[in-house]
């Protein structure tokens, strides 16, 4: 009971964290996509109110780390959280990268997007989403997916590829910017894989709920706004590389 608040207290700011770090990308994502600069201009909107989450989480787990928690279920999710903050904070950070490398005057009129690109932004937010699936609904498949998902790092080399041999002309800047863009991606999807392995390692022997709310509940808190409904999450699946 003594250690019931506390962890409690870990399990809002993930799910703060989460929904913060998930509407960066998503915004960051469709600002590219959409040619909007109002999306890509809102994704810094949050970034101060995500760093209190997760320095609230760091000042917790240490906090938790000095009474020397003995419970191993307890132990275990204190070392995710702390893992799990750092990951959501690199996501939210790569986000306003690609919000900051996607140029004020790239509109949907004036530029082409280029389609691979695009398709990768797609397939790194659903690994981001099937992660948070996985953590709030405790489905270790879904982690489990995330890890095995090499289409990721197949999908970053085909982009690079495809923009060092594509025939059209680029401007110096679009020639800049859209591989700095294809970068922050990369450093998502290696979050995305850090997250999953952090979640099984406390799933594999925990047998104790994240949430003793219905996790449909939770799912619709974290994606409110978001493009694609929670509902439809597991409809990701399976993650191909079929243009």
């Amino acid at each position: 009971m003594e250690l019931y608040q506390p962890i409690n207290v870990l399990r809002v700011q993930l799910v703060e964290m989460s929904r913060l770090s998930q509407r960066a990308l998503d915004y960051s994502i469709k600002g590219y996509q959409l040619g909007s600069p109002e999306f890509s201009r809102s994704v810094r909107t949050t970034e101060r109110e995500l760093e209190q989450h997760h320095q609230r989480i760091k000042d917790i787990c240490r906090k938790l780390a000095a009474r020397k928690v003995t419970d191993s279920a307890d132990c275990r999710f204190v070392l995710i959280a702390m893992r799990l903050s750092s990951a959501l904070r690199a996501i939210s950070r790569a986000a306003i990268q690609i919000a900051q490398d996607t140029p004020s005057f790239f509109e949907s009129s004036r530029m082409p997007k280029h389609a691979a690109l695009c398709n990768l932004g797609d397939l790194v937010n659903s690994l981001v989403r099937l992660c948070i699936v996985a953590l709030f609904k405790q489905e270790a498949r879904y982690a489990e997916t995330v890890l095995q998902s090499q289409a990721v790092w197949r999908r970053c080399e085909f982009v690079f590829e495809s923009m060092h041999e594509s025939d059209h002309q680029v401007t110096d800047e679009e020639d800049t910017f859209e591989p700095a863009i294809a970068r922050s991606l990369g450093t998502v999807a290696r979050q995305a894989h850090d997250m999953a392995d952090a979640i099984l390692f406390w799933l594999n022997e925990s047998d104790r709920e994240l949430f003793h709310a219905n996790g449909h509940d939770t799912l619709n808190f974290l994606f409110v706004g978001s493009r694609i409904p929670a509902k439809t999450l597991p409809g990701l699946l399976p993650l191909s590389l079929a243009h």
